[in-house]
Parts: structure tokens; sequence; C-alpha cells
């Protein structure tokens, strides 16, 4: 699509995140598997792997982080409805845009009807399971300086080429004579909410409706060509002016875009995790490596890949599309994802909730830190065995006895049996198994090593911590700030980014400008 309904919630978006920073951590040494002082390298990729596999198909996390780094080959179930809005009767016949809801369809075929006299909206079934690769990211976005469409650029051209930001109608043509070749009906990609960018319109769809509508607003808005692109501006009917009311209508869009804001997004794609592939993956695209280090990841894009690389992703990805790749198995990866997200998003939350009380005297203090011991022991319960804490006082390392509660923390998750186990799994299934692996680790170690913390100074006894002192106290309250946040500055998981108290029901846009335009 041309236009950008979602500028404001996008800006939002852009600078909340810009208050997110990534962690640096050691460098990992493989000769000190279980020490608790070591944690994942500077070039580590894990936690990236993991936000982009929990993220897919979510929008809040992909607007957040707009530039992707990952494509996934998919379908489209059979009797799925998609939608498309014009200014004639006419069935495209040739590439062009659909959407999954008529909140977006509608509103655009409006902004396509220059006389204002009523526009054409177009509702298609599908007869069969539609082909599609998904970009990751805010991948229907079109904005100079942006890396939302590098990976598309990749795959249409075979290299990543900024000053063609713009060029929408050629970049879908060419990626769909590229996708002919491996039975690609289309390509999913973020918008408000999700768009379907379809090759042919007379292949494996039917037209269920072609409805002469009113347009629920006048357009169009104040004039905006001045701040696009001319190549962008011919695109425009003549004395067409470019705007969309940020009223009832134009809210429902937005509001329409909400629901797939959060787990489990946007279920009308179904995609094939087992034949994902990252720029992520550091063994594949080692270019990479260097271009992103130090940068935050809002900073991170595929611009200043080699060309070997690109290759290389090329030639995955075609192998992915061509081939009958299937799993060995057939294991839930977006839910063993969400499980680990669920089992602490919540629990590191409250504990670096209670952690940043400003009340510093000696009571709050100890209340605090009882609270947070609390919480820890209960991640860990399940590890914490009688023969391991009999091992606390008999030991010169007063940590060496923890490494087996540590241990088994990190590898309970997730487990597979020989039969199902990584020597039968694909590439991508193994890259998101070490992303699991990893991340699940870190949590572990950070946590591990807090919890054994407040052993130590007998925070499970509070007559006994009772009698620590206001500047022990202190030391371990800023050591434990400390670890919880870097812990989930490394883990990043959009879950955490939000208003809070969060905004109640009623809550309207009184004080901003009544109309969107860009």
């Amino acid at each position: 699509m041309f236009l950008l309904l979602f500028f404001f919630s996008w800006s939002i978006t852009t600078a909340l995140a810009q208050f997110v920073v990534q962690a640096q951590k050691p460098e990992f040494r493989p000769d000190l598997t279980w020490d608790l002082g070591i944690g994942p390298g500077l070039n580590d990729t894990a936690n990236l792997v993991f936000n982009t596999v929990h993220s897919l198909l979510l929008g809040w996390p992909n607007r957040r982080y707009r530039n992707g780094h990952t494509v996934v080959p998919g379908v489209i179930p059979t009797g799925t409805f998609l939608y498309h809005g014009r200014g004639d009767p006419v069935v495209p016949t040739h590439p062009e845009w659909t959407a999954l809801d008529f909140e977006l369809s509608t509103l655009y075929c409006g902004l396509f009807t220059p006389d204002g006299e009523g526009c054409w909206h177009l509702t298609l079934v599908a007869e069969r399971p539609l082909n599609i690769l998904y970009f990751d990211g805010y991948s229907g976005l079109k904005l100079p300086g942006s890396g939302t469409l590098d990976s598309q650029d990749v795959l249409a051209w075979g290299e990543v080429m900024p000053d063609r930001y713009h060029d929408e109608p050629q970049r879908i043509v060419d990626l769909c004579k590229w996708g002919q070749n491996f039975g690609l009906d289309g390509f999913v990609r973020l918008h408000t909410s999700y768009e379907v960018m379809l090759c042919d319109f007379s292949s494996g769809l039917k037209v269920k409706s072609m409805l002469h509508i009113n347009i629920p607003y006048l357009p169009p808005s104040p004039n905006i060509s001045s701040h696009l692109s001319s190549a962008y501006q011919n695109t425009i009917a003549p004395g067409m002016k470019l705007g969309v009311p940020l009223d009832s209508f134009g809210m429902g869009e937005l509001l329409a875009s909400k629901r797939i804001d959060e787990y489990p997004g946007e279920t009308r794609i179904q995609l094939h995790l087992h034949r994902l592939v990252s720029f992520y993956d550091t063994e594949l695209v080692p270019s990479l490596i260097s271009t992103r280090f130090g940068k935050h990841r809002l900073q991170h894009r595929i611009l200043g890949i080699s060309h070997s690389d690109i290759q290389a992703v090329r030639h995955r990805v075609q192998i992915e599309l061509s081939t009958s790749t299937k799993s060995a198995h057939d294991i839930a990866w977006s839910s063993l994802f969400r499980a680990i997200v669920q089992q602490y998003a919540a629990r590191l939350e409250l504990i670096q909730h209670d952690l940043n009380s400003t009340d510093r005297s000696i009571g709050s203090l100890s209340t605090t830190l009882r609270a947070t011991f609390l919480q820890l022991r209960g991640l860990l319960q399940p590890y914490d065995l009688v023969s391991t804490r009999a091992a606390v006082d008999g030991t010169k390392d007063k940590l060496s006895w923890v490494t087996q509660v540590y241990e088994m923390c990190a590898t309970a998750y997730p487990t597979f049996s020989s039969a199902s186990g990584p020597a039968n799994f694909t590439t991508s299934e193994n890259l998101m198994l070490t992303a699991l692996k990893a991340t699940n680790r870190e949590i572990c170690r950070v946590i591990t090593s807090m919890w054994a913390d407040g052993i130590s100074h007998q925070m499970e006894n509070p007559l006994a911590s009772s009698h620590n002192t206001r500047m022990l106290f202190r030391s371990i309250h800023k050591r434990w700030k400390e670890d919880i946040d870097s812990l989930m500055l490394w883990l990043d998981w959009s879950v955490w980014l939000k208003c809070n108290p969060s905004c109640s029901l009623n809550v309207r846009f009184d004080n901003i400008d009544t109309s969107i335009s860009v």
C-alpha cells in the first residue's frame, strides 16, 4: 500500500523503544560452562532470535522493532477472507495489495476514489491454502532511511536498495516474479494490521463480492504531497490530496490493529517455523556481526550485508521454498517460546518493581530483599535438592554448591526424546533450539546467582537476616537491582514496555489533531 496511516503510533513506539539499552555482557568461555559469572558473549544473538520467533505475527513487537530480520514460509488457510478497496469495479490482473481486515481495505477504498462518489470494495475467499512468505518487522512501512524493506530488497533485487523505498509497484512485481519459481501466491507484511501482497487474484481465490460502498469520510484532508517523493506523488490521482481523519472511522483501523498486538497475534496466517530463515543467524550471515556491533536494536539493519551472505540467504530461502522441507516431528515451536515468557515475565517484572523502591530505610530494604528472595526461591523450587543444600556449609567456595542448581534449571527446558531430538531437526529448528536454551540458561544463571546470594546472607531466616547491617542490605540491593535490570535489558521482551498504570477504556484522544496525514 502507498499510505502510512500508522505514522502516529509508529513515532510513539520509536520514542518508547529508545529507552531500552542493550546490556553489555562478559564474553562466554566454554571452559567455564557452569560458572555463574560467565554470561552470553557480546556478539551472541540468542536473545535476538528468541525475541524474533516469539514476536512473529504480533503487531506491537514488530512495530517496535520495525527493521525485520526474518522470513518465514507459511500458508493462508482455505476459507480465509481477503479484502481490497479501489476506485473502479475491476478485479486486479496484476500484483496488488489485499487486507486481512476490512477496516484497512475500506479505508483505502475511499483514498483511491478521486470523485468522492463512493468506492468499490472487493472481497475474496481462499479456495485452497495460499502459499505465502512472511516478512517480520514493520515490513509494510515505507520511510526513507528506514530498514523495514531490507529483507524484501534482498529477495526481489539481490541487494539492499535504500533509495527505492518508494518503489512499491515494482517491488511487488519483482517479488512475485521471483516467487513464482516456488509456487508463492503472495507475501505477508505488517501495515496497521497485516496485509497480503497478492500475486494473482485468479489463482486459488474466488470473488465473493464487489460492492459499491459509500465513503464514510470526506477525502481529502490538507495537502501533504509536498512531503512525498516525486515518484510517490506520481501514483496519486490528479488533484487528489491524501489524508485520513482520526474520527470513528480512522480510529476503527487503529483499534482493529490492536487485535493482533498481543499473543496469539494474527491467527489467520500459519507459519512453518521449521523453515524459518534469520539474518540474525551468525553462521548464515556472519557479515552483519560487525555492522550491528555496539548498536541498539533499533539501528540493526540488513544494509551492509556482504554479497556472499546475500547469496547464501537467497539460496537458503530457495531451498526452504522449493523442497518439501518438513519437520521430522510435530513440535509447537511458538508454544515453547511462549512458555518461557509466561513462566518468567511477570515474576521478573515484579522483582524489578520491588527493587525499584525508593525507600532506603533498613526496615524497607529488609522487607524488599526478603520479598525478592521469596520470588527467586519460587522460581528455583523444582531444583532445590536436599543433597545440594547439605553442601552449603561444607565447601570452601561459598558458591560452588549452587552450580548444580544452575545446571538443572538451565537444562530443564526444552527437552526432547532421542527419537525427536536435534539430530532430526531442520537447520531452522536447531537455530530456534539454540535460542531457547541460551535464553533459558541466562535467566537461570542470573536468578540462581541472586538466590544463592540470598541464602548466604540468611534471607530465608528473617530473624537471622535482621542482624545484617544497613550497609550490607544496600550492597545486596544494589547488586540485585543491577543483575535484574541487566537481565531484563538483555531479554528485552516487549511485554514489559507498556503504560503503567494502563489507560482506562474511556480515554479519548482529545488533545491531538483529529486527522492523520502522512
